[in-house]
């Protein structure tokens, strides 16, 4: 688990036990069962209705992994160096090596622009082509993102429904109780408006930026692909496109090894396929 993550449940944690300080002998008054169920099912009722009942899951079952940091993984320096290995291959014309040098990438964005390059398209074409599909891999994540922001908007608004439900219940017996009893249903009726205001500001909303700040970073990363591959296709050297890369913030390797730190730069481009050359 992540350091960050076991900082935020310490914080929560905090949090919770100042409540029990503040009031210890109404502990059990801060628990409504049914204003819970109101907040929480009228938020997911409400938001299936705004979006595809299959996404609206997908998330919740997502929710645990976006909590532990782990949604939307990518792996930029293995795919930057895979970028540099495919350049090498293309611009010295060894075409099947390069063939079985793609067939080893896992990023389907960098498959795809290497084997439209391979069949000649136009430079145009794929950078159209390449757009496209940076959007449809990028779309899944901002429909997450979306739906929570949808939720934490819902949340305080069935918070405050269940609390309009109880005060009009106290309101209609409001003859046959005493004024001690008026106020635990007051209190017991607000309580759906404080869950709603947790529900939205303490996970969904949370949430929601989290993943708004990881798709934002994999937008970035998928970009400097598209930029590598567009270079790859005008056949610049791979040096030029490592500037670039380093341009963009991504750090040379460091070599703990003397005598490969004295090898030319060009021994780092060496295709991890160079044993398939007939």
């Amino acid at each position: 688990m992540r350091f960050l993550t076991v900082f935020n449940l310490t914080l929560l944690v905090l949090l919770v036990s100042v409540v029990v300080l503040i009031s210890p002998g109404h502990l059990f008054a801060l628990v409504n069962v049914p204003g819970l169920l109101v907040v929480i099912g009228g938020t997911l009722c409400a938001v299936m209705l705004s979006k595809p009942h299959h996404k609206v899951l997908q998330l919740l079952r997502d929710i645990p992994e976006a909590i532990r940091g782990q949604v939307a993984a990518f792996h930029g320096r293995a795919e930057f160096k895979q970028l540099l290995r495919c350049a090498y291959l293309y611009r010295s014309s060894q075409i099947r090596v390069l063939e079985q040098e793609i067939k080893l990438a896992q990023q389907p964005l960098l498959i795809k622009g290497v084997q439209l390059i391979l069949d000649r398209c136009s430079s145009e074409d794929v950078n159209n082509i390449m757009r496209k599909e940076r959007a449809r891999l990028l779309l899944a994540d901002q429909e997450k993102s979306q739906i929570l922001r949808l939720m934490s908007s819902y949340a305080p608004a069935f918070g405050m429904l269940g609390t309009l439900l109880g005060m009009i219940h106290m309101l209609y017996g409001l003859g046959d109780v005493g004024l001690e009893e008026v106020g635990a249903t007051m209190g017991f009726a607000l309580l759906t408006t404080l869950y709603g205001l947790i529900v939205a500001n303490l996970v969904c909303k949370p949430l929601a930026i989290k993943l708004e700040k990881r798709t934002a970073e994999h937008a970035a990363h998928l970009n400097v692909l598209l930029e590598g591959l567009e270079m790859m296709h005008a056949r610049k050297h791979p040096m030029v496109i490592r500037d670039m890369l380093e341009a963009h913030g991504i750090p040379e390797e460091k070599f703990h090894d003397p005598e490969k730190a004295r090898k030319s730069r060009l021994s780092k481009l060496l295709p991890l396929a160079a044993s398939h050359v007939d």
